[in-house]
């Protein structure tokens, strides 16, 4: 027997219209009813009629959001979405937007509105509790948000292995370095991992940052002015692109630290081959994805979890 949408207005305990809101998405609904509803509409297993899906369906626009383009990282990430996108028949739309006043309420307007079918983000715009749905075609890497599937490699482990590996090597003296000064306030699961070993082996540890909005310029203006003497054995970067800043200062210094960065880039590795390095499987975490986003546009209150955890491999 089909479900209705009285079957859900009756597993909600809430009125018609209020469900008919939550599903087209074109008024206000409180935060805790629509939670309230999106689960009723997962438990009867109630599908979303075709004119509801029809401005998604019909629409073959991905958005893809992204913080920069400045790191290899997310050239070769928009490349493989771009591929695994096209074979379904679908385009990508790149978006830089990092923005800290921005929010993703106007690419949620474009995709209610049928213009984008659907959105890819790795920037950190925040999307407000009023407009959060796990029934929206959103998909997020490495950034969490509310209501959106989150695909991301294991950063914490990637953490571990760096630092385990510094200390097999006999390094005591370290600077953790991050290219952007949010992942200090709270601290991202990159140097959680590390903190947690070399606070356990009670090696002498200080972190600080660059400022991940500015340009080549100015951050390597910055890691002059962060290191202005040998005075680490190690300096462990919470990205390739830092690391890699970091080697060419230090070598016009004739100082000759290990550094460590994350990410794994083959672009980086041209030009840094020696670099102990976390690789993160981009091809995986790009397929999945868009495996994941095309479901939800098809079938939006399919269920899926709410974070994807990758394994990452130390180079070195």
């Amino acid at each position: 027997m089909r479900v209705s949408i009285t079957d859900v207005a009756k597993k909600a305990q809430v009125s018609i219209a209020t469900v008919s809101r939550v599903i087209n998405q074109n008024d206000y609904v409180a935060p805790e009813t629509r939670k309230i509803v999106e689960a009723a509409i997962k438990k009867t297993g109630y599908h979303l009629p075709q004119h509801h899906l029809a401005n998604h369906t019909k629409n073959k626009i991905i958005e893809v959001i992204l913080p920069s383009v400045t790191n290899p990282l997310y050239v070769k990430f928009y490349q493989e979405i771009e591929r695994n996108l096209a074979a379904e028949n679908y385009s990508s739309l790149l978006k830089i937007d990092n923005d800290p006043t921005h929010t993703l309420e106007p690419y949620l307007t474009a995709l209610k509105k049928g213009k984008i079918a659907g959105i890819i983000t790795s920037s950190n715009l925040p999307i407000s509790d009023q407009n959060a749905s796990d029934l929206l075609p959103i998909v997020s890497f490495d950034r969490h948000l509310s209501k959106v599937t989150v695909l991301k490699c294991n950063n914490l482990d990637g953490g571990y292995k760096i630092a385990q590996k510094v200390l097999s090597l006999g390094k005591k003296n370290i600077l953790i370095l991050s290219g952007n000064r949010a992942d200090l306030y709270p601290l991202n699961d990159r140097l959680k991992g590390m903190l947690s070993v070399f606070n356990h082996y009670k090696v002498n540890v200080k972190t600080t940052y660059i400022d991940f909005e500015s340009s080549m310029m100015v951050k390597k203006i910055q890691i002059a002015q962060i290191i202005d003497s040998p005075k680490f054995d190690a300096i462990c970067c919470t990205d390739d692109v830092t690391a890699l800043l970091v080697k060419q200062h230090t070598d016009e210094m004739n100082y000759h630290p290990l550094i460590t960065g994350f990410d794994g880039t083959d672009f980086i590795h041209s030009f840094f081959p020696e670099l102990i390095t976390v690789k993160q499987p981009i091809e995986d975490i790009t397929k999945l994805m868009c495996e994941i986003l095309i479901k939800k546009i098809h079938h939006p209150s399919k269920h899926f979890e709410s974070e994807y955890i990758f394994p990452v491999t130390l180079l070195d």
